[in-house]
């Protein structure tokens, strides 16, 4: 790899994951939210739940490889607060990949 190769890949922006919160959800209501990576040059490979944080009994996230949205869908069936743990990644291509974190509380009113 050149130095100039480094020196670009230093200087990319980070990729931000939106939205910056999540609305609350309501137990038995369906619940859509698309997810979106903005701030990036190469395609995402994924958006993922933490297992340690992970979102709601009934909702699921989906995304579709390569796109920059994915969705949270479902309908929750318990009551709470919930701190959730999301990340995307995009494909490395002459830089290594990178990452997307955000921490969200999702409201999930009865």
């Amino acid at each position: 790899m050149s130095g100039g190769m480094v020196g670009s890949c230093a200087m990319r922006p980070e990729p931000t994951l939106l939205p910056e919160a999540l609305p609350a959800a309501k137990v038995g209501g369906p619940y859509s939210v698309q997810l979106s990576v903005t701030n990036t040059s190469s395609p995402i490979h994924g958006i993922y739940v933490s297992d340690a944080h992970p979102l709601p009994d009934g909702l699921s996230i989906y995304h579709q490889n390569r796109e920059p949205t994915g969705h949270i869908n479902g309908t929750p069936i318990k009551a709470g607060a919930y701190e959730v743990h999301i990340s995307a990644g995009t494909y490395g291509t002459q830089c290594a990949g990178l990452r997307a974190r955000r921490v969200y509380t999702l409201e999930v009113a009865e």
